[in-house]
């Protein structure tokens, strides 16, 4: 039986040899001299701008989980800015994505939060994005003719997934008291008994789809998150002396966030691929400004807010014993 610590390496492995791989395919076709030329020749003020609107995406990301924790306690935006800061971090240095781990447990161990509430709003936040950055998409797809014919079966395809799993996160919700009380009836272990408290909590953390208002406050939220980075996208794309309107802005997001799902560190060589295969595809840019503009893109989303993280973790004190002491 292979031990815990040779299926971390394991995974840490197959998670840098994805990206080496999707590096290799990001780069196969083109010169890389004439990449870093464009590189040397960015405009300074349009990334600083893009820099700030990136952060800023991150505040505003803080101040939505706020929202969604408005009903477990009401910790510090400064905390909440820290630990979201510090989980994309994390993910920028750790594979498949553990920092999403790292932040509910580190807002736990600051705040004094419960853990499985603090995991659950994570879960109630990760479909807020999907539902936030499919409707862009779709907004964004339909309102022009440009990679219409490229991206509609991947639309077509998603908004099927994304609607059945609507459906039945209301099922879910609409029953959650039935399935809270037959995990109860046999839960007799303490891991049973845990499962169950982390049900509850997931469950208060999906509740806003049976609060219309607060439901709202959420959609408006996630919109304003999302608004930034696609300004955020469009302002960098001023720094190569390029414009990117903004329905080209918002696909090209969202086909980077696709990207993202290959889980490698701090998504490189998937993030790269869908940015570069978006921008040729969609705004018809050529091969080294977008290889160009993916590789700055990168650089913007993941730096700046990692360094904000890893300044925060180690102002508190951070241990990766603090977050291991707290049990879901």
């Amino acid at each position: 039986m292979i031990g815990k610590g040779s299926q971390n390496a394991l995974r840490m492995a197959a998670s840098l040899a994805a990206a080496a791989v999707l590096l290799w395919f990001f780069f196969r076709k083109v010169s890389l001299k004439e990449v870093a030329q464009l590189l040397a020749a960015v405009k300074l003020a349009p990334a600083l701008a893009a820099v700030a609107l990136a952060l800023a995406s991150y505040g505003a990301r803080a101040w939505r989980w706020a929202l969604l924790l408005h009903g477990v306690g009401k910790p510090p935006f400064s905390t909440l800015a820290g630990c979201t800061a510090a989980g994309f971090a994390t993910s920028t240095v750790l594979p498949a994505r553990l920092g999403e781990l790292v932040r509910p447990l580190l807002l736990s161990a600051r705040a004094g939060l419960p853990p499985a509430a603090t995991i659950a709003s994570i879960v109630a936040e990760r479909l807020l994005d999907l539902l936030t950055v499919v409707f862009l998409f779709t907004v964004a797809l339909v309102t022009g003719k440009q990679g219409r014919e490229a991206l509609l079966p991947s639309l077509l395809w998603t908004l099927g997934t994304v609607g059945v799993l609507s459906m039945g996160l209301v099922l879910l919700v609409t029953a959650r008291e039935a399935i809270v009380l037959w995990l109860s009836a046999r839960a007799k272990s303490t891991w049973g008994q845990r499962l169950v408290h982390f049900v509850q909590e997931l469950f208060a953390g999906l509740a806003f789809w049976g609060n219309p208002r607060h439901a709202l406050t959420l959609v408006f939220a996630s919109l304003v998150t999302w608004g930034l980075a696609v300004a955020q996208v469009a302002v960098t794309a001023q720094a190569f002396a390029r414009t990117l309107p903004f329905r080209d802005a918002t696909l090209v997001l969202a086909v980077s966030v696709v990207g993202l799902a290959v889980p490698t560190p701090a998504g490189v060589g998937g993030f790269h691929a869908a940015t570069q295969f978006a921008l040729t595809t969609i705004a018809l840019w050529p091969l080294p400004p977008a290889t160009a503009f993916a590789l700055l893109h990168h650089v913007i989303c993941f730096v700046p807010v990692s360094l904000v993280g890893f300044g925060y973790m180690l102002m508190v004190g951070f241990s990766w014993r603090q977050v291991r002491q707290v049990k879901p």
